[in-house]
């Protein structure tokens, strides 16, 4: 198993956490962008909108290759083709 970095986190006044550079970095953020904090079953997640979306969608995607959501996109789309819309 291979050991995953750890920083450790000062609270600072009014709740205020500095995220490392190095988080800042892999998250692709910078000052002024918003982050979630997400609860999980063994803590919480810092995490940004953009990667959460992402993960969402992954779920979606089947274990056989086949998105999901593309194909009730596909199949939105040839109904409202057959009504003439």
């Amino acid at each position: 198993m291979t050991a995953r970095p750890h920083y450790d986190l000062k609270l600072q006044a009014q709740g205020r956490v500095v995220v490392p550079q190095a988080v800042r970095t892999d998250l692709g953020v910078q000052e002024g962008d918003d982050l979630l904090l997400v609860k999980t079953d063994d803590g919480y997640r810092l995490t940004t909108r953009r990667a959460l979306i992402q993960s969402a969608v992954g779920m979606l995607a089947r274990d056989d290759g086949r998105d999901m959501t593309q194909e009730l996109l596909d199949e939105r789309r040839q109904e409202a083709q057959a009504k003439g819309w």
